[in-house]
């Protein structure tokens, strides 16, 4: 639900609020008669010839998960090219086209997330870049994504606020399963943008004659990532499919139900949460998917539901024909990605628009930080792998090792070696870009490192050192052999320490090996009882509870202090790392890391280890029985007891069946 106390006016698609109706004095009978006769006709008159008559082409066109990509970025192309891609000048310039294509009658949407992942977003709070441009462009509506909360609720209030108070035109924002606390302050102000902006549950808009109901929902897997929104929370966005699709049905009469989830669909039909969505709330026409990055050239159908994807960072426009008839099912005449690349042209008045917003972005933020947008650091001699590939195939990466290094160097540096940091950790889902040959630049690095709400007046991920012990490191590392391989983003990075692991294992038990890093550059085995430092960002370290949840409480994970004392959220500034006062900043300590290696040509210069892994982490399958359970955990203990019970129980009963059947045979002899 959207609103506590106003839900049914939030809720209504009109774009104010109602007013009661005086009620009219008594007429005379053929009056009433005459002027309802007038209404019919009238009303005949207005719907359009297309909705009586024959069916209506409609042209959707979508994106999702744009993250605040403004300018073109480079990606590595199927053939292991690097080229430029995505830019919202470009897209605008592709939506035009297919909007004059389509006669000026098409749908423009997006599924979500269009926050977070380039120094533009960073003063989100104070000029809505990402809206504004969205408005510009002729987005006709939009969802919230799980990373459109990371500035927390008061930070989504001041961005819809600053998109009121800097645009005429912005899109339609819809969420029909967010949930305002009852009892904490905390997301009041949001609640109070929500009415404003209006931010609703669902829209109705008509294009080439068709009466479209638009809503949205936000999945299980994207809220649990959402920490940052609470005290704000998410219902089951099933349930809220099937309520909505009611009302579109039976309130609004509408022709076509469109749903923008930012769920996400999965190889593996079980996660794939967009699919389940279709299967368990019927009479959804098409879902537009994000959350996932997914590509689909071709809409996945379930049933009658039509559930498409563009992938992310506007490097695609998804572009989707449908005709649309009343009483039949709606049917899919045309699908296609288009890509946005050099050969897209650009809308000049996107294009000038963020040429400014980046001038404001260098002097609003950069220069707090001594960096210029466009400055070079230095240049790599190799192509990282991309975070497709990153996905695909799991496991140790170059990058991830870059990033966790620059954690420990910067952390050192910062304190003056103070203080050993013996391990950093990082996941995939915190490494948001790859690192190409050639130069890399101050954005360069903070799209890798792009996470992280307002801290200390500035926003991105800072750094802290906590403590675990042994015995707590080896369940951390768990994550990534027993949850990463149903949450790839779950998969970790480390440095200053590497291990083993048998994925064959029981779960939850299959690390084998730890061995950690000494100041004097040995490895050494963990000790599970000694208190070892680690540097981590502290959006990372907000979720460790997560970690426990995931796994049953069998994981249990309990982070320190130098002291060994317990600590949580409360204590994280004392925890937090700074210099002069001044938080280091993830993304700062990959900047100073890359300007640290030694120069090559006058430009500091990457080392080619990190092209590839090392071998900080290694996956040793095996079906060997010691290998399955020696050092186990009390779960693998109890597993293989329960094996060698079942065990013992067949040989028994067979040896009582050889039994019977011998005694059996005797006497009949």
């Amino acid at each position: 639900m959207i609103d506590r106390d106003s839900f049914t006016i939030i809720f209504h698609a009109d774009s104010g609020i109602r007013q009661a109706t005086p009620r009219l004095r008594t007429l005379p009978r053929r009056f009433v008669l005459l002027l309802a006769l007038a209404s019919l006709f009238a009303g005949l008159h207005l719907v359009p010839a297309t909705a009586l008559a024959e069916p209506a082409r409609l042209t959707v066109l979508f994106t999702s998960d744009l993250h605040s990509y403004l300018s073109p970025h480079r990606e590595m192309a199927s053939d292991g090219s690097v080229r430029e891609v995505g830019g919202y000048a470009r897209l605008a310039g592709a939506i035009d086209e297919e909007r004059s294509r389509s006669g000026g009658e098409a749908l423009v949407v997006d599924a979500g997330d269009f926050t977070q992942g380039t120094l533009y977003h960073t003063l989100l709070q104070e000029e809505a870049f990402e809206l504004r441009l969205m408005g510009a462009m002729g987005y006709d509506a939009a969802t919230f994504g799980n990373h459109d909360f990371d500035f927390r609720p008061s930070g989504a209030a001041a961005m819809l606020r600053a998109a009121r108070a800097k645009a005429a035109t912005l899109p339609r924002l819809l969420i029909s399963n967010l949930h305002f606390s009852e009892s904490d302050p905390a997301d009041d102000a949001l609640e109070r943008a929500f009415r404003d902006y209006p931010v609703r549950g669902y829209t109705v808009v008509e294009r080439a004659g068709v009466r479209i109901g638009i809503f949205s929902v936000l999945g299980r897997d994207a809220a649990e990532d959402a920490s940052f929104a609470r005290p704000v929370t998410f219902t089951d966005q099933v349930e809220a499919a099937r309520k909505t699709v009611k009302m579109l049905k039976e309130r609004e009469k509408v022709d076509l139900i469109v749903c923008l989830s930012h769920s996400g669909t999965n190889p593996e039909p079980r996660h794939s949460e967009d699919e389940k969505l279709a299967a368990l709330a019927p009479g959804i026409d098409l879902i537009v998917s994000g959350h996932t990055h997914t590509v689909l050239h071709s809409p996945i159908m379930v049933g009658r539901t039509a559930i498409v994807s563009a992938g992310s960072y506007g490097a695609w426009l998804g572009v989707l024909d449908l005709m649309v008839e009343k009483g039949r099912d709606v049917q899919v005449a045309g699908y296609r990605l288009r890509k946005i690349d050099a050969s897209t042209p650009e809308e000049p008045e996107i294009a000038r628009m963020i040429d400014g917003f980046r001038s404001i972005v260098e002097e609003r933020y950069l220069a707090h930080f001594g960096y210029r947008f466009d400055q070079v650091l230095a240049r790599q001699p190799f192509d990282g792998q991309s975070i497709d590939e990153a996905y695909a195939n799991p496991g140790e990466t170059g990058r991830g090792n870059l990033v966790t290094d620059a954690y420990r160097f910067a952390v050192e540096r910062a304190e003056g070696g103070r203080r050993h940091i013996d391990v950093a950790v990082d996941v995939l889902g915190c490494i948001r870009a790859s690192l190409y040959r050639g130069d890399i630049r101050v954005s360069d690095v903070f799209q890798t490192a792009s996470l992280g709400p307002v801290q200390y007046g500035y926003c991105g991920n800072t750094i802290i050192v906590l403590y675990l012990t042994g015995r707590d490191l080896k369940n951390l590392l768990e994550v990534h052999t027993s949850i990463a391989p149903s949450k790839k983003d779950a998969l970790l990075s480390v440095s200053g320490i590497r291990f083993r692991h048998n994925p064959r294992r029981m779960i939850f038990d299959r690390v084998t090996s730890v061995e950690v890093e000494g100041a004097d550059k040995r490895f050494r085995p963990v000790e599970r009882e000694r208190l070892y430092s680690v540097a981590i960002n502290a959006y990372l370290a907000s979720l460790i509870d997560l970690v426990g949840k995931k796994s049953h409480g069998i994981l249990k994970i309990t982070p320190r202090d130098e002291t060994g004392n317990p600590v949580n959220a409360k204590d994280e500034p004392r925890l937090t790392v700074t210099r002069n006062g001044e938080p280091l900043r993830e993304w700062v300590a990959l900047a100073e890391y890359l300007s640290s290696f030694p120069e090559k040509d006058g430009i500091a210069t990457v080392p080619e280890r990190y092209a590839r892994p090392e071998g900080r982490i290694v996956a040793e399958a095996s079906w060997n029985p010691v290998a399955l359970v020696a050092g186990g955990n009390w779960l693998t203990i109890a597993a293989a007891a329960l094996f060698v019970a079942a065990v013992m129980v067949v040989i028994l009963l067979t040896r009582r069946v050889v039994a019977r059947r011998d005694h059996a045979l005797s006497e009949k002899q």
